[in-house]
């Protein structure tokens, strides 16, 4: 029985080598690029290396290039020569941005080559990557602007992006901490105070507000020197609230673009009774009254007084924008169907947008 058994594995060895070495090239070709795709690189790379000399000048060469690079980066990230011949060849959109994605990632001059990719392929997942390593790269150099500035184009362009999320908050920190610099900005101008002058004339002739003014220059106060030198804001603004997760968002509009400011956390109507809808502020009011329903007025500063210190009232009558003493209140549904936010956020808000303003509130 023994010797039965030994012969019947030595012919079963023998049938199986016979197979192997006897099965067709485009069969182990089909394997090993099934064996790349499954993970199984080493064993894969015998078989691509021999796809390659042997397909030479014919149509599959470009395929054979193709695995074989994909195969040797896998194993070592930094080969990734084959790839430029793989963009020279191929004809397949997604095979020539994979061979610029690795090329982009080993290149001498990575920002400039990450920035390429990006401008070149600006709907692809991996111009997301690139815009975090730039801006990680812009934060170690400690240069704020460049890091401001991919992460705009970031949360611009791929807004709902796991990546512009990770980055949205900072982003609106930044951006508020510019508008209220003496840094000059695309979207501003400057105004030399004349004789004579004062900030609600100058408004005025800007088409702006006092309180953008103030706030931009760091003034305390409304009085102003002549010759000074006054930063105006000169684009336009909209508001979005987003009942489903309670967020406000500011929209800057200049020249046609509009690009995100900042994002606040809001509290909305306990009973689902936010109105939706788009709406303009048409009231705005500092240390405001509060009218309780009945018609008894409570004055700002009294721990009834709901309002905090700012209200935005929008042409939806009864509701508005409003601050509020009680910070637990806001991220939540809370309010009476108003939209409430922090004081110092419902303040910056109030500083930045003028009346008129147009307030979009979905789900």
């Amino acid at each position: 029985m023994k010797k039965i058994f030994f012969f019947l594995l030595i012919v079963i060895a023998g049938f199986l080598a016979y197979i192997y070495y006897h099965e067709p090239f485009s069969e182990k070709y089909v394997k090993a690029k099934t064996m790349c795709e499954l993970g199984d690189y080493n064993k894969a790379l015998p078989t691509l290396k021999k796809a390659v000399d042997k397909f030479q000048n014919t149509s599959e060469y470009p395929d054979a290039v193709y695995w074989l690079a994909k195969c040797e980066t896998a194993i070592s990230p930094t080969n990734v020569e084959r790839w430029q011949t793989v963009i020279n060849l191929s004809t397949n959109k997604a095979e020539i941005i994979e061979g610029r994605y690795y090329l982009t990632k080993n290149s001498k001059d990575k920002i400039n080559a990450m920035e390429c990719f990006i401008k070149d392929y600006p709907d692809n997942q991996k111009s997301r990557e690139f815009i975090l390593d730039i801006a990680k790269d812009a934060e170690a150099k400690n240069d704020v602007a460049k890091k401001r500035e991919v992460w705009q184009m970031l949360v611009d362009e791929y807004s709902d992006s796991l990546e512009a999320a990770k980055v949205i908050d900072e982003l609106g920190d930044l951006n508020t901490a510019q508008m209220f610099s003496l840094k000059p900005l695309p979207y501003t101008i400057y105004h030399t105070v004349e004789k004579g002058e004062y900030l609600s004339t100058i408004a005025k002739k800007e088409k702006t507000f006092v309180e953008s003014i103030k706030r931009i220059n760091s003034l305390s106060s409304d009085r102003i020197r002549p010759g000074v030198k006054l930063k105006i804001d000169k684009s336009k603004y909209f508001l979005d609230v987003d009942i489903s997760d309670n967020t406000l968002k500011i929209y800057r509009v200049f020249q046609g673009i509009t690009n995100f400011v900042k994002r606040y956390s809001v509290g909305t109507g306990k009973t689902d009774n936010t109105p939706r809808g788009i709406y303009k502020i048409n009231l705005k009011q500092k240390n405001p009254i509060w009218y309780k329903p009945g018609g008894k007025a409570i004055p700002y500063g009294s721990k009834e007084n709901l309002l905090g210190t700012r209200w935005m009232g929008i042409d939806c009558p009864g509701f508005g924008i409003h601050g509020t003493w009680d910070p637990k209140s806001v991220g939540i549904a809370s309010s009476a169907g108003c939209i409430r936010l922090v004081n110092k956020d419902v303040e910056e808000i109030y500083d930045i947008v003028p009346f008129g303003t147009i307030v979009n509130i979905h789900n």
